[in-house]
């Protein structure tokens, strides 16, 4: 495996284009693309700093002294110091089969295919360089070699279980959300023991589809769209009232009409109480441990129900400590809305609630986009990659001031590719005199990419954190399949990282010495 790894990595080095040109500052890779023809295509788009006088203009000291501005995502010796000349050789050789839209389109047939012709272990030993790039097993004991390689470059884990359902999705669905909630909280309890020390707390993410079927989210969606801002936040309430009610006492309860701001069928109101104590043992377990738990966004049918929950958990646990985090999509055209609409509902809860966010440009674009030509409403999706990147900015600078103004309830991870967004929020963070290292403004990645932005920028005093999913081949490799799909675009823009990648192996041979 092995040797045909080299002789297809060295091939692809002959082929690859030369690295002049790409200058320290270089240009973002991106999540999305232009609209082409009806296609995507990579765009080079530079991010600016707020308008904000008082505060873009530092002084000539200050420019000496911005972390920000020194930062460079084009040293190769820095971003892959950690790696292995085999691990290096095996990222080259992913990304590249990762760009190639053919073997993306039909990952999942062909997972399926080779498991019926090779059986699941010899499938394995092919899938195994996919795997070991993006995944960091399936036990404690892998997880922690992991992240003790992480911790050598001041990078910490976010760790990911591949749990979700779709629509139409989620059979045996009791057996399903017990097995879930257990493995969910077997991985909050792994990202404590193996956090790294220090203010940040460890970052543990769930998919609310893990514990609650898709089918019940998308009715619970459409009926908390259709009630005012007042009815949303006496929803949450409610919901809240509840999450504490049946998840304290361990019992569901019987009364449909409890849920009366949502105006549910009885029995999907029942449903939806059922997943409550699922809920509610989440959250007080992230409390017990002090790891927050960010709660992905997935698909617009969804959203809602999804917010309204992560809204409720935020009303319980969040005092004012942000303990649950909720996600924001920056490829959607109402991003900004959606995350100041929720900031909007926490403030009119009183109390002091924490908020928390997660900042992602978003990975479900040519789904959502099917399904609005398919179903006849608009497209909830931006049209350009330049009108992703302006809310995708926006949404950073409304987190940001957020934290600026109320550090002790407030919590915002930038996850992000791009480098000029990177660069952005830590120019931000900067100006606005945020402590870098108070853990309420962090940088997210995806692990086995990027590199070149996570090392440099937790070399420079940044709280950073690589997303790592975890689990068994066989439950990771499907999920990654679909990933993948979703996140094409990422993969393709990875060409950056794949001439650094060349450049550094071509550094460790003997002849370049």
């Amino acid at each position: 495996m092995l040797v045909t790894s080299c002789r297809l990595a060295f091939s692809l080095l002959r082929r690859l284009p030369s690295l002049r040109g790409v200058g320290v500052y270089g240009v973002g890779v991106c999540n999305l693309g232009t609209v082409a023809g009806g296609k995507y295509q990579q765009a080079h788009v530079s991010v600016t700093a707020s308008a904000d006088p008082s505060t873009t203009h530092p002084g000539q000291d200050e420019v000496k002294k911005s972390a920000a501005l020194q930062l460079n995502f084009g040293n190769h010796k820095t971003a892959f110091k950690h790696k292995t000349t085999r691990e290096l050789l095996r990222g080259l050789v992913v990304l590249h089969s990762c760009a190639v839209d053919t073997l993306v389109n039909h990952s999942h047939k062909l997972l399926s295919l080779g498991e019926r012709l090779l059986g699941e272990r010899l499938l394995g030993y092919m899938v195994a360089p996919f795997y070991n790039q993006f995944v960091a097993g399936d036990s404690g004991q892998e997880l922690g070699v992991v992240s003790q390689r992480l911790a050598s470059v001041g990078v910490r884990l976010m760790v990911a279980p591949m749990l979700e359902t779709d629509v139409g999705e989620g059979h045996d669905v009791q057996e399903m959300y017990t097995k879930n909630l257990n493995k969910t909280i077997h991985l909050i309890d792994l990202s404590r023991q193996h956090s790294i020390l220090g203010t940040a707390r460890p970052i543990c993410q769930t998919k609310i589809t893990a514990h609650v079927t898709a089918d019940i989210l998308a009715r619970v969606s459409t009926a908390y769209q259709s009630l005012s801002m007042a009815e949303r936040v006496e929803a949450v309430r409610v919901v809240a009232a509840l999450l504490v009610e049946v998840g304290s006492d361990g019992h569901t309860t019987t009364s449909s009409h409890l849920l009366h701001p949502l105006q549910l069928k009885e029995s999907d109101a029942l449903e939806l109480i059922d997943s409550l104590p699922r809920l509610y043992k989440l959250g007080a377990q992230c409390v017990l441990q002090d790891v927050v738990l960010a709660v992905d966004a997935e698909y617009t049918y969804t959203n809602p129900a999804i917010n309204l929950l992560s809204l409720a958990m935020m009303k319980v646990f969040n005092n004012p400590t942000p303990i649950i985090w909720n996600t924001y999509q920056g490829y959607l055209k109402a991003g900004r809305e959606n995350l100041e609409h929720d900031l909007g509902v926490v403030r009119a809860l009183g109390g002091n609630v924490g908020f928390g966010a997660k900042l992602v440009r978003g990975a479900y674009l040519e789904r959502e986009r099917s399904l609005a030509q398919e179903k006849g409403y608009p497209d909830p999706v931006n049209n350009t990659y330049e009108d992703t990147a302006a809310v995708y900015t926006s949404m950073v600078e409304v987190m940001l001031q957020e934290v600026a103004a109320e550090a002790e309830s407030r919590a915002v991870v930038v996850a992000t590719h791009n480098e000029a967004s990177v660069k952005h929020a830590a120019g931000r963070l900067e100006q606005l005199r945020l402590d870098p290292q108070a853990g309420n403004v962090v940088f997210g990645q995806v692990y086995g990419m990027a590199e070149n932005i996570s090392v440099p920028l937790a070399a420079s005093g940044f709280l950073v954190f690589k997303s790592v999913p975890s689990g068994s081949m066989s439950e990771v490799m499907p999920y990654l399949s679909r990933r993948a799909n979703e996140n094409r675009a990422v993969l393709r823009g990875a060409r950056r990282e794949r001439q650094l990648l060349t450049r550094e192996l071509l550094s460790r041979l003997p002849f370049s010495r």
